[in-house]
């Protein structure tokens, strides 16, 4: 890339990790866990354990590739660089679509931010904008700070939902959790199948730290161990959570943790679970989404993508045009009050197609950089990364296919719009850069410097030994 990188601090593993865990907490596990429960009872334990094999088997390709070659806008540069630009194109296109997600969590944090402020009522659009400037003003301050920022609000919804664990504990009635109960051996696949895609998309998010690898110290160890720990330790956590859910209910169905956190917290650990829950929650999983968004733009431009101010860095490390760009996308789609359903079934048919990508990253890898691959910062098994990435790729393209099953006319249309346009733009780039002499497809298929220096550093080391 041709950005001169800017001295900044760099992100620990302890902030990878809670940067992971706020990505995947979020405000999804306290809506999805109680609307599991009451669609499968006690199974939601074998639905959680399911969620996390397949969370696991997705996230070891991006493990592996991490390990071996890590960089900032892997999403982009991985599968440019090891498959095609064609593939590189489309990863960018995708992630336009992202600050989708920021609004849609502005819009969740407004919501709840006005529960406890009912004064508040009817300025929800107001507050949703507020956040966004709050955070775009963070952004600036780069990925280190943002991350330690973060990493503070992710210990504090961790302490929230250890209270609501150990607190509930003791009030657990044994009858209502029997292994039995549990196993459910009139449940049906399907039922199930749809349990454990529910909560996997609340186990999701955790990848996003790779996408600011050029900010971590060791990465090739740091973002490996945290796209593991992040998830696994999430896991634990929502097992817990359920188990003292199903065994603390007073009622056949219930809406919200709070309406069973109320039965066993005080008001005041009742308010704290509320805001250190959910309220954090949602504001910890905005934090990543900006970083992955803003760093994959980067990459994009000083691959030349797009134009070279889009990355270019500010003292801090953040590229402020890719960061307004990200923000001011969130806040006009706040501001006009849009409902998001037409563009997340967009946005969730596109992602799905994107996991393929990702996961076929391994055997281009291998067949790239051999002898890298050799010295990976943190060793896995070849032939489980291979079944492992087979797998992913082919539960991915089975979602691929039941999300384009369900598109309608409209979906079609916007779809069909954002490629042309974008399809449009491209012809264009090409050709303003061919009129200076610069084929950006023969760039695009030039191999990656620091990768190449890399294995040439890993050959050396196996001639060696």
């Amino acid at each position: 890339m041709s950005n001169s990188k800017a001295t900044v601090k760099k992100i620990g593993l302890i902030s990878c990790i809670a940067t992971g865990i706020g990505c995947i907490v979020g405000s999804g596990i306290f809506g999805s866990l109680p609307t599991v429960i009451n669609d499968i009872g006690p199974s939601v334990i074998i639905a959680l354990i399911g969620a996390v094999i397949y969370t696991l088997a997705k996230m070891i390709p991006n493990v592996y590739v991490s390990a071996v070659v890590p960089t900032s806008g892997s999403f982009f540069v991985a599968p440019t660089k090891l498959v095609h630009p064609a593939l590189g194109m489309f990863m960018a296109a995708q992630n336009l679509l992202q600050p989708v997600l920021v609004s849609v969590f502005a819009v969740l944090f407004a919501d709840y931010f006005v529960a406890l402020f009912p004064a508040l009522a009817g300025k929800e659009t107001i507050v949703s904008i507020g956040i966004l400037i709050v955070y775009a003003i963070l952004g600036y301050l780069g990925n280190h700070t943002f991350a330690s920022i973060n990493s503070i609000m992710v210990g504090v919804l961790l302490v929230a939902m250890a209270l609501y664990i150990f607190v509930g504990i003791p009030n657990i009635q044994p009858e209502r959790l029997t292994m039995s109960g549990i196993l459910a051996p009139g449940i049906r696949v399907t039922t199930l199948g749809a349990a454990i895609a529910v909560l996997s998309s609340s186990l999701s998010g955790g990848a996003s730290i790779t996408q600011i690898a050029d900010d971590v110290k060791n990465p090739r160890r740091n973002i490996p161990l945290a796209l593991i720990l992040a998830p696994t330790l999430v896991a634990v956590i929502y097992i817990l959570m359920a188990v003292v859910t199903l065994g603390a209910m007073t009622t056949p169905q219930i809406t919200t943790l709070a309406e069973v956190g109320g039965h066993f917290l005080s008001r005041s650990l009742l308010t704290f679970f509320i805001v250190g829950g959910p309220l954090f929650g949602v504001l910890t999983s905005m934090v990543p989404v900006i970083m992955l968004c803003c760093a994959q733009i980067q990459a994009a431009s000083d691959c030349g993508l797009f134009p070279a101010f889009v990355g270019k860095k500010n003292k801090y490390g953040i590229a402020p045009a890719s960061l307004g760009f990200v923000m001011l996308f969130a806040i006009l789609l706040c501001a006009t009050g849009s409902t998001f359903g037409v563009l997340m079934t967009i946005f969730s048919f596109v992602n799905c197609v994107g996991d393929i990508v990702l996961c076929i990253l391994p055997f281009f890898l291998k067949k790239r950089y051999p002898y890298a691959c050799l010295y990976p910062g943190f060793k896995l098994p070849s032939w489980m990364v291979n079944v492992l990435s087979i797998f992913a790729v082919c539960v991915a393209a089975y979602l691929s296919f039941s999300a384009l099953a369900t598109l309608d006319a409209v979906v079609w249309i916007l779809i069909a719009a954002f490629a042309v346009l974008f399809f449009l733009y491209m012809y264009l780039r090409l050709r303003y850069l061919k009129k200076f002499g610069s084929d950006l497809i023969a760039e695009l298929k030039a191999p990656y410097a620091p990768w190449e220096a890399r294995e040439a550093e890993c050959k050396a080391m196996s001639k060696a030994g």
